[in-house]
């Protein structure tokens, strides 16, 4: 069956047209299709990456949560990008007036004073909260004019923020990790320290550099002056004639006299600022700019005990 089909196949494929019919004529050749045009050559325009972008500049938006922090800056540092979520962040939002953790201090400013707490720590099994109260507040003694003006950040960076208060003529080093709370008294002036607790005893060195206080609260203030300073002492007030120099107030860990001792032998010694510097691979250097004399004195975690000592 398969080979009759195929011999079938092979005549009509073989044999002629049939006689009557038309002989096939070739169709017309088609109109030539016209030539396309000259290709145009175009210049196309490449954007360089090596091209400097101008500043971009955010729209001011005026916002009651958060409102414009510049006044609460030195004019200085306006010209460059204010930082965001700092350390001191609590400085600038809203009146700059809650307290922000500069370690081991809770600091809180306002217009014209400044209070420092040792912090006690509330917890519980959802987070840890430490509990802000005015162990001491540091203002001048006398009214000022300027006392409407904003504290000011005059100077930031890694690890430090410089706080001015200008109605109390004080200027305050306020660097992470320093045992004490430093502070400029820049203009001859009469200093007042309050605290919310009993001032149970107080006592002052021969030279009037040195005035150690005790609270019924348990803590145990040391008070450094660059120069004599006399300090007179009611309930809850400690004061002072007109002051020109430096300060710095530390807390006596324990009321122990080895940690005075300590404290004692540092006490000259002062940061203004600090950086934290990636020099190499798995290194972080901690760098202070200091004034005084003598050497420095900073906290460390136990960790950094631990790095130090393997060091």
């Amino acid at each position: 069956m398969l080979k009759k089909l195929r011999r079938k196949v092979s005549t009509a494929f073989t044999s002629g047209p049939k006689k009557g019919s038309k002989p096939y004529k070739n169709p017309p050749p088609s109109p030539a299709s016209p030539s396309p045009p000259p290709l145009q050559t175009t210049k196309t325009k490449t954007m360089s990456h090596t091209r400097k972008h101008s500043p971009f500049v955010f729209p001011h938006v005026d916002s009651s949560v958060v409102p414009d922090p510049s006044n609460l800056f030195s004019p200085n540092l306006l010209s460059n990008p204010l930082p965001t979520n700092s350390f001191f962040q609590n400085f600038t939002l809203k009146n700059g007036d809650q307290p922000e953790y500069i370690h081991p201090y809770l600091i809180k400013p306002s217009n014209f004073s400044l209070s420092l707490s040792y912090p006690s720590r509330f917890f519980n099994p959802s987070f840890t909260y430490q509990v802000f109260n005015p162990d001491l507040t540091i203002s001048s003694s006398q009214k000022s004019h300027l006392s409407h003006f904003n504290h000011t950040i005059s100077s930031h960076n890694d690890l430090s923020v410089t706080l001015d208060i200008p109605s109390s003529n004080l200027r305050f080093f306020l660097v992470r990790g320093s045992p004490f709370l430093t502070f400029s008294v820049t203009q001859p002036t009469p200093l007042s320290i309050t605290t919310i607790h009993a001032i149970l005893s107080f006592s002052s060195s021969d030279s009037l550099t040195k005035h150690t206080f005790h609270l019924n609260n348990g803590q145990t203030w040391i008070l450094y002056a660059s120069s004599p300073i006399r300090l007179s002492h009611g309930l809850s007030e400690i004061t002072s004639d007109a002051f020109s120099g430096i300060i710095r107030i530390a807390l006596l860990p324990d009321s122990d006299l080895k940690h005075e001792a300590v404290l004692d032998r540092f006490s000259s010694c002062y940061p203004v600022s600090g950086e934290a510097v990636f020099s190499r691979p798995f290194c972080v250097e901690y760098k202070w700019e200091k004034k005084g004399w003598g050497d420095l004195l900073m906290l460390a975690h136990p960790l950094h005990l631990q790095l130090l000592a393997d060091g």
